[in-house]
């Protein structure tokens, strides 16, 4: 009777092992299916390649004319998405130095609209942007106005410097989630109060 359920207990053992090793060959023989699909569909996409990095190898005036609407050929609309999600700290990077240039120089008496081209350093990588030049010499005239610190001026100056990047985002199809003069030129109270009658400013 004792070697009986002995051989009862060894039987149900080895049902059980080979039930698990069973288990354990299907799901391996499924992880080496499912990597072999992975490694036939990265070399279905030979494409892919010409556009790799965080702004898909493009720089300068190719990298503003794809976030502008003409993407080079054989990129796709997956690619060009990423692309202009990104291009968005790209470009305030650059709106945020043309107007610092124009603050800068105003204070040092120079003059000079610096170039629609610049190279900007971002968390994973340095790319060079590029931008209009009416929109460059525009925003570096509203850094000038900035400094010159006059407040009848500054109205205008934030006006002018909210359309000028509005349009930019527009035609790189990136919403603007606010008004750069809200980051650029924040209100200055001994500049932004009006003097009351009879007072006379500082």
């Amino acid at each position: 009777m004792f070697t009986l359920t002995l051989l009862l207990v060894m039987a149900v053992a080895i049902a059980v092992l080979v039930v698990l090793v069973i288990y354990l060959v299907d799901r391996f023989n499924g992880l080496e299916r499912d990597t072999k699909q992975m490694l036939q569909n990265l070399q279905q996409q030979p494409q892919g390649s010409k556009f790799s990095g965080p702004y898909a190898g493009l720089s300068g005036k190719a990298l503003w004319d794809a976030v502008a609407g003409d993407p080079p050929e054989g990129m796709d609309e997956l690619i060009l998405d990423g692309l202009r999600k990104r291009y968005r700290l790209l470009l305030g990077e650059h709106i945020s130095f043309i107007f610092s240039e124009g603050v800068s120089d105003q204070n040092k008496g120079f003059d000079a609209v610096p170039s629609n081209t610049r190279t900007v350093r971002t968390p994973r990588t340095q790319v060079e942007s590029w931008l209009p030049h009416e929109a460059v010499e525009a925003i570096y005239r509203c850094g000038q106005g900035y400094a010159r610190y006059d407040p009848a001026e500054l109205p205008a100056l934030r006006q002018n410097l909210d359309q000028v990047c509005a349009q930019l985002h527009m035609q790189t199809a990136l919403e603007m989630l606010q008004p750069p003069s809200s980051l650029l030129m924040p209100p200055r109270p001994d500049l932004d109060a009006a003097p009351t009658a009879g007072e006379t400013p500082a």
